[in-house]
């Protein structure tokens, strides 16, 4: 799916559909070129009257923040390096160092606060994952401020946790709080990589502080006043329970009201109100429920709309900035779809759109003089880790263009051309200046030089946004011209088509070539492994330096979601310092689309197609599979009516899984039913499933089992539209298959066989990434590659 660009459309249609969809994502468009792509954003889409600014940038995987009395941000990032933005500035130097730090996987620094007394006291907390020998604990501990920094030696141990359980990676939470009754506030993680039982799950023994608030005294001891205090074996710190990977939390001034994001599985994310004793229901539900035992979240949304909420603070400053109607608003972030929405406590039943485009925001934070500032990990954008970033939104009471995208600085070999681009709302002439003077018909959003110069080197260029209101000036890009060329990484292993199991060993190696170097050594090489899931992203192994190759483990983390995979990344470096990255996506073993039918399957509109949506009734006329907005690289698309059928031999002794639905091509129309049967038995009835539903996942064992048969009918509509999916469609526990003859051909958007320059989303597609010399690397997200079945693509020359 990356790698593609829009160049051209060939229907009405399409035209009509993506003129929708540009209105809601807010495409840029060169005002002068025919070509349309959409841009790595570089800042939040914001109201009228509002302003975002980007403060810091080069953090590497950050993760929380916290903002003083005094107006400076301590950024956390996970590899336990402390950062101090001062007067909007990110200063030089380290503000801490955590010694013997894990940041394996989602483990690291993950949670910081400030004393109720710090302007006396300096203190402030820290939450970390450390090495303590061959195992490794969470850990709350104190250091003191003075100058920027924090002073040597004073590091306190204020609560050690239990070790993490052998094996888990991720939910650690982390998030830190005090509250107006003096008292420190802990969210843990429930610790598991996957869906345990009710019965023996973390979240929902007392025993444990895993998937769990904990509520103690600044000094580390446990308040007698604790909800489990006389509670016998209870953990003395708990203050709540039932919870999965509470990531952000936030306690309202004043009012000690207090809601807690808890990360979801599949299907929705949940705030919940903090109350002392609540017991909010995971595993045993995600979202509503109507068993009394559980409290049920005052507001979840699914994964339609999103899929990890992160960030999470009330609107309540010491001065109060934004108009008054965001007084007392919670505000809070979402991760995958990079928004920030408010919602009112006082009726918590529908969350206002506040800002967006957001490249996964992680934290946010309330200034006393009313501003906000978010933390974002800008993630599989550019060549490493090194990306995040901190942005600041106030309230300026303007109707100027608000800029959306700034021009990036680049650096470009002596001759090549440069492409620097702008976006903003509500802009109506725009003006490029290089080294503040204004460049002769310079007045589209995007500005070229076609061939640079050495007198190039060094100039700054921005770009003066005006409307009838006034003008707004992007940030400058500064041209770097270098003689030096950059160095070619390519992926060896795992090979192109390489899969993979839960529990096997990945060995991954590559080489690294450049035209003044030649063969670059191990040491120039940096690898690192992202776990993919729909749209975003789970950190699996950091990032490795110093070696051409390696191997590691696969978990068996989510090992049963229909659209998972791995990303592997990597970046060679020259002697000179330039670097270029590439990725190579793997997937898990017995995707469905590699085995073939019993027969000729049956299908509503012409042959089903492997790995694209149905489309109309000609082979391979299909586009990438969209659920919900999610898109998957893999499954099988057909229309109704359909069946298939499989023969498995009974040589199986896993799973079959997927996820169905109506292709979003269909814009909300269709209406199909799903059965999945098994040696003849229904194993599976999904029911009618229309176009504007959530898609449903399917898990059902196939140990044994000689016929899978799948079937989908229509609605009792009619057969327009009925466009249907089995996204992600995996078997586990079988035996290599043989090859399916696909019916139709490759699928326009298939990767290559390495990429550079990830998009934002993943394999979501989303963004133009840049190439060194500034010109455009574009992908399309997957709404957008499912509703233009008819456009032309011009594929990405493979980097390998």
């Amino acid at each position: 799916m990356t790698g593609v660009c829009w160049t051209q459309l060939s229907s009405d249609r399409a035209r009509t559909i993506l003129a929708r969809v540009a209105r809601t994502i807010q495409v840029a468009a060169f005002a002068s070129a025919s070509l349309v792509c959409l841009g790595n954003v570089q800042a939040a889409n914001v109201p009228v009257g509002f302003a975002d600014r980007l403060i810091a940038t080069g953090l590497n995987s950050p993760t929380s923040m916290t903002i003083l009395p005094d107006g400076r941000v301590l950024v956390v990032q996970q590899n336990g390096i402390i950062r101090t933005i001062k007067n909007d500035a990110l200063l030089p130097g380290n503000f801490y160092a955590v010694p013997n730090v894990d940041s394996f996987s989602e483990r690291g620094c993950l949670g910081i606060t400030a004393d109720p007394g710090f302007a006396t006291n300096h203190y402030v907390y820290i939450y970390c994952t450390v090495r303590d020998g061959a195992t490794s604990h969470n850990r709350i501990f104190r250091v003191t401020e003075s100058n920027d920094v924090a002073v040597p030696g004073s590091e306190r141990l204020i609560l050690r946790l239990p070790n993490v359980p052998a094996g888990v990676q991720w939910h650690m939470g982390g998030a830190l709080r005090f509250g107006p009754d003096g008292k420190l506030y802990v969210a843990v993680g429930g610790q598991e990589d996957l869906r345990e039982p009710v019965e023996t799950s973390n979240s929902q023994n007392l025993a444990n502080p895993f998937g769990k608030i904990l509520r103690l005294n600044p000094d580390g001891t446990v308040p007698p006043d604790n909800p489990y205090i006389n509670t016998a074996g209870a953990y003395s710190y708990n203050y709540n329970l039932g919870l999965r990977n509470p990531f952000a939390f936030d306690i309202q001034p004043g009012t000690g009201l207090m809601y807690i994001n808890d990360v979801g599985a599949g299907t929705w994310e949940e705030i919940n109100r903090g109350l002392p004793g609540a017991n909010y229901g995971w595993p045993a539900y995600e979202g509503d429920n109507s068993d009394p035992r559980y409290t049920n979240a005052v507001f979840s949304y699914s994964h339609t709309t999103g899929c990890a909420i992160t960030g999470g603070a009330f609107y309540n400053p010491a001065n109060t900035q934004f108009p008054a109607s965001f007084t007392g608003k919670y505000l809070f972030a979402d991760f995958c779809n990079g928004t920030i929405r408010t919602l009112d406590p006082a009726n918590p039943t529908v969350a206002a759109d506040f800002v967006s485009d957001i490249a996964n925001p992680v934290n946010l934070g309330v200034a006393a003089d009313g501003s906000v500032y978010y933390l974002a990990r800008n993630q599989n954008v550019g060549d490493s880790a090194d990306v995040g970033t901190v942005g600041k939104i106030v309230f300026t009471n303007s109707q100027i263009p608000r800029i959306t995208q700034n021009p990036q600085s680049r650096t470009v070999f002596l001759g090549d051309p440069v492409t620097f681009t702008v976006a903003a709302n509500d802009a109506t002439t725009i003006q490029w200046q290089r080294n503040g003077v204004a460049i002769p018909g310079a007045t589209s959003a995007s500005y070229t030089i076609p061939q640079t110069t050495a007198a190039d080197n060094q100039a700054t260029y921005t770009a003066v946004m005006s409307n009838s209101f006034g003008t707004a000036t992007s940030s400058p890009a500064v041209l770097t011209i270098t003689t030096n060329r950059f160095p070619v990484p390519s992926i060896s292993t795992p090979a192109a088509g390489a899969g993979f199991n839960a529990g096997d060993t990945v060995t991954y190696s590559g080489i690294g070539t450049d035209a003044e170097d030649g063969n670059l050594p191990g040491s120039a090489f940096t690898w690192r492994i992202d776990f993919m899931h729909d749209t975003h992203s789970h950190p699996f192994m950091a990032e490795t330096t110093g070696q051409s190759s390696g191997s590691v483990t696969v978990p068996a983390f989510e090992a049963d979601a229909p659209n998972t995979w791995l990303r592997l990344y990597l970046s060679v470096k020259d002697s000179a310092g330039q670097a270029e990255t590439v990725f190579r996506d793997v997937y898990p073993f017995g995707q469905l689309s590699e085995f073939k039918p019993v027969g000729t399957p049956v299908n509503g509109k012409g042959p089903i197609e492997l790995n694209m949506n149905n489309g109309e009734a000609a082979a391979g006329d299909g586009s990438t599979i969209s659920l919900g907005r999610i898109p998957y690289a893999k499954g099988i698309g057909v229309h109704a009516p359909s069946d298939i059928r499989y023969d498995l031999g009974g040589a199986c002794t896993g799973n079959f899984v997927a996820d169905v639905g109506i292709d979003d091509i269909a814009q909300g129309a269709g209406s199909v039913a799903f059965q999945v049967l098994l040696d003849g038995r229904v194993a599976f009835d999904s029911g009618i499933m229309r176009g504007t539903d959530l898609r449903k996942t399917v898990k059902l064992s196939i140990a044994g089992v000689k016929e899978l048969r799948l079937l989908v009918s229509d609605g009792g509509d009619g057969n327009t539209l009925d466009i249907a999916n089995w996204a992600g469609a995996r078997l586990s526990g079988c035996p290599a298959p043989t090859p399916a003859q696909p019916p139709s051909t490759t699928p326009p958007t298939t990767p290559s066989t390495d990429t550079p320059n990830p998009s934002p989303l993943g394999a979501g597609g989303g963004g133009c990434s840049m190439r060194p010399d500034g010109t455009f690397d574009p992908t399309l997200p997957g709404l957008i590659l499912a509703a233009l079945a008819s456009v032309v693509w011009r594929r990405r020359k493979s980097a390998s």
